[in-house]
């Protein structure tokens, strides 16, 4: 059976709890378990006559949650979040204290998701809605490129298991906590519903705050989809490896490169997913790949060693490779000389190491260093996953050390397509104008590699030449 928790904001009617509590228990169509009741320190005309609410029953009871500290709207509703996140099932019904509350209105919320028919439920009040609020819906919903009527709504309910499936922690403490959370639960999948509540009173932000929540919410929106495209560090959006088909990407250029090799042994280093091991193999190559996680998911062509490079290769990897593919791995090692050095003994004696690598030295986290905002994002040079960072000079110097010479190398643009990522569909096409950014990029590239280049692409071969098999024998 579904447990429904109903948490009230600021509370302002605690005569209508009082005679409601009863009534819940009694009703054929919902039984709320619990009701909790949090005052912030900052609410304007409200205050707890009660420290604690002397009313239960068998199965029903009322806490009472006044902190001294401010912990804001959001901090308040952090807290229970944690606290009701052992329950696998259930519903919690949040409404902001000044809006009426009934038990028809914690039944109209809950519904939806007791059926399973949605995950979130957003209330919409019947009654006049504010010319600011329709703005600020209509500004929301283009960004984000969702549809919701009301997202400063009072009147909210989730499925628990939603709620403990997404990282609300990292949401801000304030008034735009819930738009973050309706964010992310849309990017997550979750079906999200509406429902008309009987109410003559506005749902929208109450006491004058209609319009700092509104800017505070736009923010939010802002930053999320600032997130989805790789800016700022984040645990709402996984930093899961990408395979880059851009023709002018790190990818494609080792495929070039793969293409204009004889039928090979090569070996995939880091190789995530396996996109890459699986385009060499689709070519002809004999290919072992290794990673951390579970590597390749259909392809029986690569032979696939589960491995942490940190811990030297694996112990039963044998032969030696033609080409040794470190497409964006080293980066993610404490120590990526060492591996190098290591790879030396197993080339064969035609045999190189293709590396990809960000640019640090790009304009990007130089601007972001110069103005003291150093900081990490999801994706990108400043991976919140890498350990290792190298500009080009750096990066030569190291792999001389490891006893390799460089080849050849070649450079990548800003990848200025992680513009579009998850973006909403348009009845227009931002493709002219990521194009022409993106010549204008490969330009200053040619000009200013170290100052333009998003990544480096190395071809190494041996200082010395290794020595022959036959000699050997």
């Amino acid at each position: 059976m579904n447990k429904i928790i109903v948490l009230l904001l600021d509370c302002s009617d605690e005569k209508n709890l009082e005679e409601l509590i009863p009534e819940s228990q009694k009703s054929d169509e919902i039984l709320v378990d619990q009701f909790i009741i949090c005052y912030s320190k900052t609410s304007q005309g409200t205050k707890p006559k009660t420290t604690k609410l002397k009313i239960k029953s068998d199965s029903s009871e009322i806490e009472v949650t006044h902190n001294s500290l401010n912990l804001g709207h959001g901090g308040y509703q952090k807290v229970v979040f944690q606290s009701i996140a052992t329950n696998d099932s259930g519903v919690l019904v949040v409404i902001n204290g000044e809006h009426p509350f009934s038990l028809e209105t914690i039944a109209e919320m809950s519904q939806p998701i007791i059926r399973g028919e949605a995950d979130v439920v957003l209330g919409t009040p019947c009654g006049n809605k504010r010319n600011a609020n329709q703005f600020s819906n209509f500004v929301n919903n283009f960004l984000s490129g969702a549809q919701f009527e009301n997202w400063h709504s009072g009147y909210r309910a989730y499925s628990i298991s939603s709620l403990n499936s997404i990282n609300f922690v990292e949401s801000p403490d304030g008034l735009s906590f819930d738009t973050d959370v309706l964010l992310q639960l849309n990017s997550a999948g979750f079906r999200i519903a509406k429902v008309a509540i009987n109410s003559n009173k506005d749902s929208d932000t109450p006491n004058g705050l209609g319009f700092i929540a509104i800017f505070k919410s736009l923010i939010t929106v802002i930053r999320h989809r600032l997130k989805i495209m790789g800016f700022a560090p984040s645990n709402v959006m996984p930093a899961a490896y990408r395979f880059k088909f851009n023709e002018y990407s790190s990818h494609s250029k080792l495929k070039e490169v793969l293409q204009n090799v004889p039928q090979s042994r090569v070996l995939d280093l880091g190789c995530a997913d396996g996109q890459l091991s699986e385009v060499a193999a689709s070519l002809g190559h004999e290919v072992t790949a290794v990673d951390i996680e579970s590597g390749p998911k259909s392809s029986t062509q690569i032979k696939f060693f589960q491995h942490d490079l940190e811990n030297d290769l694996p112990i039963d990897l044998s032969g030696k490779f033609d080409v040794v593919l470190c497409a964006d791995i080293l980066e993610h090692l404490r120590k990526p000389d060492i591996l190098l050095f290591k790879l030396l003994p197993r080339l064969s004696n035609n045999g190189m190491i293709l590396v990809s690598i960000p640019n640090f030295g790009h304009w990007y986290p130089r601007i972001r260093t110069l103005l003291g905002r150093f900081d990490y994002d999801a994706r990108g040079i400043l991976d919140q996953t890498h350990l290792r960072f190298f500009t080009r000079r750096s990066f030569s110097k190291m792999a001389t050390k490891a006893g390799y010479k460089v080849k050849r190398l070649s450079v990548t643009g800003t990848p200025f397509e992680v513009m579009l990522r998850e973006a909403p569909k348009r009845n227009f096409s931002w493709s002219f104008l990521i194009s022409t950014l993106s010549n204008i990029d490969r330009i200053f590239c040619k000009i200013r590699p170290t100052l333009f280049a998003y990544q480096f692409i190395f071809e190494l071969t041996p200082l010395v030449p290794p020595i022959s098999d036959e000699l050997n024998d």
